[in-house]
C-alpha cells in the first residue's frame, strides 16, 4: 500500500473505512479512520486495499489533504467554491487576486482540485512565485 491509498479496516467484528498514511513497521501502517479524527497505529494484516488516490472520494481527498498540510504547511490549507469549480492549494493565501486564485489547481469536484495540488505540490509560495513572474 502507499499513501494515500483508500483502506478498509477489519478488526473482526466491525469495519471501518479510512487512509493508509505510512509504514511505521513491517507488521504496522499509520492510517487515518474516516469516523476517527486521530490517526492510528494498526496491523498490516488487518488492512485491505480498496482504491488509490487516482479516483479519490471526497473523504479521502480531505484527509490526505489535512494530513499533507499538517506534515509540511503548519495545518494550513485553501480552499474556494466557484460557480465554475473548485480551487485548491496548500498554505494560506494573504493576499487573493484574480491572478492568485487563477493558479491554483481548478477542479470539477473538491477531490479534482485537491488531486491536482497534491500531484502538482501546489502551495502559496509556488503560486505567489507564478504570479510575481506573471507581473513583471
Amino acid at each position: 500500500m502507499e499513501f494515500g491509498d483508500r483502506i478498509l479496516y477489519d478488526n473482526g467484528s466491525e469495519s471501518s473505512l479510512g487512509v493508509y498514511l505510512k509504514e511505521i513497521s513491517t507488521h504496522e501502517a499509520l492510517v487515518r479512520l474516516d469516523d476517527d479524527s486521530i490517526k492510528k497505529v494498526l496491523p498490516k494484516e488487518k488492512l485491505i486495499f480498496v482504491k488509490n488516490m487516482d479516483n479519490m472520494d471526497l473523504a479521502q481527498a480531505l484527509i490526505v489533504a489535512d494530513y499533507i498540510a499538517k506534515e509540511k504547511y503548519d495545518g494550513h490549507y485553501t480552499l474556494f467554491g466557484f460557480s465554475t469549480g473548485y480551487r485548491f492549494c496548500f498554505g494560506t493565501l494573504d493576499k487573493v487576486s484574480y491572478h492568485t486564485t487563477h493558479l491554483m489547481p481548478l477542479g470539477k469536484t473538491i477531490e479534482e482540485a485537491i488531486k491536482k495540488a497534491i500531484d502538482g505540490k501546489v502551495d502559496v509560495d509556488l503560486i505567489l512565485d507564478k504570479e510575481d513572474k506573471m507581473l513583471r
